[in-house]
């Protein structure tokens, strides 16, 4: 059943965009119409900041936004930081080193609070090109930038995602818990955090309960919180375990399934 939202978090690719990256019309109307209607409309994406411009500026939304999984949320209309989860500068170096020796032929990118770094072939893998050239020394990288680090990404076009995920899982154990997001890398966060953790702390904030949240997603980073929301809804693209996990289920992103979400809400007002 859909239930209306005083809070509504959108995860950005496979349910925000369709699957060609593009934000239709329709969607991109809904979205207008929920924020003219007083709903927090959060994106809330695995993407860093630095490679979700596309959609930042396609989608016009300033009010809250969560990026990297959940370890920063910002408010772009004023250019905030509302809050920052950190990986431990030592947790990165041993992730590195147990991924290496498990999958010698993996490579990594590191999202830092202000910009980022990363081995050649990563910017063939994400939706619009970073903003800094591949490094020549990922390491070196690590030691010269003070900058407080919000995710570890591995990517290997040799294997498979779900090869990839189970091996960067086992040698993770213990330090953080792997995440993918449907694009062809693994994320590795702050121990424990989720878009659920922002999600509940930004609900918080506002002064709202979890029963006035909703949440859409379609892929396995997107699972905790739509078990958190007061309503999860999965799109219809989402694979099997996604879904079980969504109190409804939606029409797929190719359907404008986000848009038919928004408009039943809007309709109950």
């Amino acid at each position: 059943m859909i239930r209306p939202a005083r809070l509504l978090a959108v995860d950005i690719d496979g349910t925000m965009l369709r699957s060609d990256g593009s934000l239709s019309s329709r969607v991109l109307d809904a979205l207008a119409r929920a924020v003219d209607a007083g709903i927090h409309v959060v994106p809330a994406t695995g993407r860093p900041m630095a490679v979700a411009t596309d959609v930042v500026d396609a989608s016009g939304l300033d009010d809250f936004w969560i990026f990297a999984n959940g370890a920063i949320t910002r408010h772009l209309g004023r250019d905030e930081l509302i809050r920052a989860f950190w990986m431990d500068r030592v947790v990165v170096v041993e992730l590195l080193d147990r991924i290496r020796r498990r999958i010698p032929q993996a490579k990594f990118a590191v999202e830092f609070a202000t910009t980022m770094a990363y081995e050649a072939g990563f910017e063939t893998v994400v939706p619009n090109r970073p903003p800094v050239p591949p490094t020549v020394d990922l390491s070196a990288d690590l030691e010269r930038v003070s900058d407080p680090i919000q995710k570890l990404l591995v990517f290997d076009d040799s294997i498979d995602l779900g090869r990839l995920w189970d091996e960067v899982n086992a040698a993770a154990d213990g330090l953080s818990v792997p995440s993918y997001s449907g694009l062809p890398f693994v994320e590795l966060a702050p121990e424990r955090v989720t878009k659920a953790t922002a999600l509940e702390l930004l609900a918080s904030d506002l002064g709202l309960s979890v029963d006035d949240v909703g949440a859409v997603g379609d892929n396995h980073n997107d699972v905790a919180m739509l078990e958190w929301a007061g309503t999860g809804y999965a799109m219809g693209n989402a694979d099997v375990a996604v879904q079980a996990s969504a109190d409804v289920v939606l029409p797929s992103n190719d359907d404008d399934g986000l848009a038919v979400l928004i408009e039943a809400m809007l309709d109950q007002f």
